[in-house]
């Protein structure tokens, strides 16, 4: 009995399936395979890419090959999907279809069937790495303190440093605990605006036990600090006696701050 079979692919990453697909066509026999029809949308907004195949009383060990190989390269087995509204789809014009039985047909076929390239080449040639993945700069703070740091991640951001901010960082929905610390472990510098307020959180003592057990771990973080005017040397943490920081004075300037730091974190991001 005939037996049909309908696989979703990725219109983007289609190489992977393609040629193990070529490979797989090369061996199967005419009078078993009826049916081999991709059916592509080439729809920016909705790219789809779809393998119909069909057939002709086929044994369980041949059923089962095809979807071993389809699912090792990322295909979905669709069956409730019918080649039958397929092809009722592209006589509407929704997908182009070509119907192939050997290799060279498949190949051939491709250059016609879709308009974009796959992923892989066209990163090759236009890089595509995701963006916001260097290594940030953590602004460790309390949240009366935010309206300063709001004014320093600008100038920052001016002299091509990025930053891990929880304003900005943190979505509704997430884990403040779980994405704070991914925050501290993704950053590869810390700046602490050490005020009155700063000491008394609790939140920013986690971070800076966070950030201490990084740089006791031998974790090339660079640790900065901002202290306020109204913070005396000795109410500092003990570490912080010992590095040094930058004494900010009233009013606060927001560009005298960055470009007070950004030397320092850019040679360090050169490491």
């Amino acid at each position: 009995m005939d037996r049909d079979f309908v696989w979703e692919c990725e219109y983007g990453e289609r190489m992977p399936i393609i040629k193990p697909l070529c490979k797989w066509l090369s061996e199967q026999k005419a009078d078993e395979l009826s049916m081999c029809t991709l059916f592509v949308n080439n729809d920016p907004y909705h790219l789809e890419f779809f393998i119909g195949l069909g057939y002709e009383n086929p044994t369980d060990e041949q059923i089962e090959e095809m979807k071993k190989i389809l699912k090792e390269s990322g295909a979905r087995y669709r069956p409730d999907v019918t080649v039958t509204e397929l092809i009722e789809l592209t006589l509407k014009g929704r997908f182009n279809s070509a119907a192939v039985s050997s290799p060279d047909q498949l190949l051939s076929n491709m250059s016609v069937l879709f308009l974009f390239k796959d992923r892989a080449e066209m990163e090759s040639k236009i890089p595509m790495t995701p963006l916001g993945k260097k290594l940030p700069v953590f602004l460790s703070h309390s949240s009366y303190d935010k309206p300063l740091v709001e004014d320093v991640i600008p100038y920052l951001s001016g002299y091509g440093l990025p930053v891990w901010y929880d304003k900005i960082n943190i979505d509704y929905g997430k884990s403040i605990v779980s994405e704070i610390q991914k925050g501290i472990k993704d950053s590869g510098a810390v700046i602490f605006f050490i005020s009155h307020h700063f000491l008394a959180s609790s939140w920013c003592n986690v971070e800076m036990e966070g950030f201490l057990t990084r740089y006791a771990g031998g974790n090339k973080v660079l640790i900065l600090s901002l202290v306020f005017p109204d913070i005396n040397h000795q109410d500092l943490p003990i570490f912080f006696q010992n590095l040094k920081y930058v004494r900010l004075t009233e009013p606060c300037d927001p560009k005298t701050i960055a470009s007070e730091l950004a030397p320092t974190i850019k040679r360090h991001f050169k490491l």
